[in-house]
């Protein structure tokens, strides 16, 4: 059954991604998505390192102990999405659409770990942690593309200088 899911989740990622990188600054959500792949990669990286979170199940178990698939796919779609969503959203609707993607996921996640093999729980990890890190690395990520973008605004005004 965890195969099937991992494949299904495959394939709707790579359908998705075409989709995702159609709309207006496409070089902003690439940034994006390559962002928020290493960031989620170096987090699971360390969390797996410790024992606090394991994937029994999972795409290239040989070569990672971190969720390829969700690091490197599904996490930075979700977090494109998220970041066109919020694109013309002040402070409280950025935290607020940042909850209304992470909620979500979070259960998601702890359906996975109580019903499947895909993750586990160990070490006192739990949702909350679950929904505390992904909720921070969806507003970093908001604030760092915000940053670039504050930067390229400003370039571009002193190069017509």
């Amino acid at each position: 059954m965890e195969r099937k899911i991992l494949r299904l989740l495959l394939f709707l990622g790579i359908g998705l991604l075409p989709i995702i990188f159609r709309k207006k600054q496409a070089k902003d959500w690439f940034l994006v998505f390559f962002l928020k792949g290493y960031m989620s990669s170096f987090i699971d990286g360390i969390v797996t390192s410790k024992k606090r979170l394991s994937f029994p199940v999972r795409f290239l178990p040989k070569h990672f102990r971190i969720n390829v698939l969700f690091d490197y796919l599904l996490f930075p779609i979700t977090c494109v999405v998220y970041n066109q969503i919020s694109y013309h959203s002040k402070l409280p609707g950025i935290i607020l659409k940042a909850l209304c993607f992470s909620i979500p996921m979070t259960i998601v996640e702890f359906l996975f770990e109580k019903y499947t093999k895909l993750i586990s729980y160990k070490k006192g990890w739990n949702w909350y942690d679950t929904l505390l890190t992904e909720t921070c690395t969806f507003l970093i990520s908001r604030m760092c593309i915000g940053i670039i973008r504050k930067l390229d605004k400003e370039d571009k005004k002193q190069s017509i200088h």
